[in-house]
């Protein structure tokens, strides 16, 4: 993630979805936030893009649009000015909600350090937890930068998650058609992993969300598409 961008409508539907899975899955003791927080650009930058108009997530029907205490809290996100504020702010949201919050790795990730990055988040794994991984821009691609997830650490998060959990990542559209994209992350992600994800996506951006749990997994599909059922731009479908 980038500071640059918070509080932004992808917030909104991440941080939404979020609380809707940890609301439905009381068993989950906790909500694991590994933000891979990247070096900030000019901050001048934000303030010009569409996706920080909250007013037009309302109009448009975006993904967590009809949660009215996030997007006051998201409003307040988009005037922060480090990064301590931001993970103070989400951290307050999720303490309002009953949620508990375990933000792992607040420094910066780097490309050149990622292997301790990840080695000191699987030394202190969490158990009966959603576990989401925020990259900027999602999963490697040919010439992977710190704004990108490698497989090899996804496969390192799953082998370290037990079968109460669920791990959720991001992943940001190329320009490339969705479906096909989607199928074929999902078919790579099963080559490491050897599980298929679920995914729910508004076209814009996608989810991938995986557990090692049978039994969790279809009750987690349920959850998902009653979900995407709330909102006219999402959709939801499973990878098998």
């Amino acid at each position: 993630m980038n500071i640059r961008f918070s509080g932004d409508t992808r917030d909104l539907f991440k941080f939404d979805l979020v609380r809707h899975i940890m609301k439905s899955f009381p068993d989950l003791e906790s909500f694991t936030f590994i933000p891979m927080l990247t070096e900030e650009v000019e901050r001048t930058k934000k303030k010009k893009s569409l996706a920080l108009d909250l007013g037009r997530a309302v109009k448009n029907g975006k993904a967590g649009s009809q949660n009215k205490d996030l997007m006051e809290h998201l409003g307040k996100l988009q005037e922060i000015e480090d990064d301590m504020d931001y993970f103070t702010g989400i951290s307050t949201y999720f303490k309002k909600e009953n949620i508990i919050v375990d933000i792992l790795h607040r420094t910066r990730f780097a490309h050149e350090h990622r292997v301790n990055y990840f080695a000191k988040i699987v030394e202190n794994f969490p158990e009966k937890s959603l576990i989401f991984l925020d990259p900027d821009n999602g999963l490697e691609v040919k010439n992977p930068t710190q704004r990108h997830l490698l497989y090899d650490e996804v496969k390192k998060i799953c082998d370290g998650m037990d079968t109460r959990s669920i791990l959720m990542i991001y992943q940001h559209f190329p320009r490339q058609k969705h479906e096909g994209f989607v199928r074929r992350r999902c078919a790579r992600l099963h080559e490491y992993i050897s599980l298929n994800p679920l995914t729910i996506t508004d076209n814009e951006i996608v989810f991938f969300l995986i557990t090692r749990n049978t039994h969790l997994r279809n009750r987690l599909g349920t959850v998902l598409e009653a979900y995407a059922g709330t909102y006219p731009l999402l959709d939801s479908y499973t990878c098998d």
